[in-house]
């Protein structure tokens, strides 16, 4: 039967048998398969070809229309307010109700709500008989 300090020894040699070997192989063979195996060395210099650059296009930014209009990344509030309120769904619906906006934006409740409705107010067009249609009636002559 073995005892305590045997199997301690034994251990330490399976483990000596194991790293010194890895050791070994990284400090000295490593350096040598690298720069053999590998492309390109950091002490090589890149090679000199007689083959041109290649010029990859970039898509031109000329195809945004001028007519849109140009939007900062930095919008007062003002003007994010503005933005929130005039969004509409494709069925002609507002995307936000006025109290989304306000939650949205906040400050002062009746004067979000009163932008928000000044904003939203049809434009309304004089007939030629001094009646007044919204924007949405046919003007009649």
């Amino acid at each position: 039967m073995q005892t305590l300090g045997d199997v301690i020894t034994a251990m330490l040699i399976l483990a000596a048998l194991i790293v010194v070997p890895y050791k070994i192989v990284k400090a000295w063979l490593w350096p040598v398969a690298r720069d053999s195996l590998m492309s390109r060395s950091a002490n090589r210099a890149p090679e000199k070809t007689d083959i041109d650059a290649v010029s990859v296009p970039v898509p031109d930014t000329s195809i945004i229309p001028d007519s849109m209009p140009r939007v900062s990344a930095y919008l007062t509030d003002e003007e994010w307010l503005i933005l929130l309120a005039r969004q509409k769904l494709r069925d002609g619906k507002y995307r936000l109700s006025a109290n989304e906006v306000y939650r949205i934006v906040g400050g002062n409740r009746n004067d979000v709500l009163g932008i928000v409705r000044q904003l939203r107010e049809t434009a309304q067009y004089r007939q030629p008989d001094e009646t007044t249609a919204p924007a949405t009636y046919p003007v009649t002559r």
